[in-house]
This record gives C-alpha cells, structure tokens and sequence, in this order.
C-alpha cells in the first residue's frame, strides 16, 4: 500500500489516463489531473469532476493508470 502512495506522490498534479473497470466487462477510460490525497482515497479531476478511488482499486487492480 506504501508503494502505490508513493507513487501517486509523483504523479500529484500530473495530467494521467486511467482505465477504470466499472463491473460485468465495462470497461471506461478517463483523463484527467491527480489532485489530492487523503489517508484512504485519492481524488482526480476529469471534465470538471472530481471522481475519488481508494488505493486498494489500484491493488486489485480496478483502477490502472495507462500511457497516452
């Protein structure tokens, strides 16, 4: 958990693509700006959203970061 909190610490205020996996095969790419983070979540702003993930959808891999 250490690991992926600090390696969002880089990315903090990076522009980053995610693919987030929504449920039964549904699948949703998301671009945006890593804003904030919190003990438990992370934040990230997309179209004038803020759209919140906790580190454990990186770690079961619900959340994964790709390359433009």
């Amino acid at each position: 958990m250490d690991a992926v909190k600090s390696a969002l610490e880089r990315l903090r205020g990076e522009h980053v693509v995610m693919q987030i996996n929504r449920g039964r095969n549904k699948f949703e790419r998301t671009e945006g700006v890593l804003k904030d983070l919190y003990p438990a979540i992370f934040t990230v702003e997309s179209e004038g959203k803020v759209l919140s993930f906790s580190y454990n959808d990186i770690l079961s891999r619900d959340v994964r970061f790709c390359r433009k």
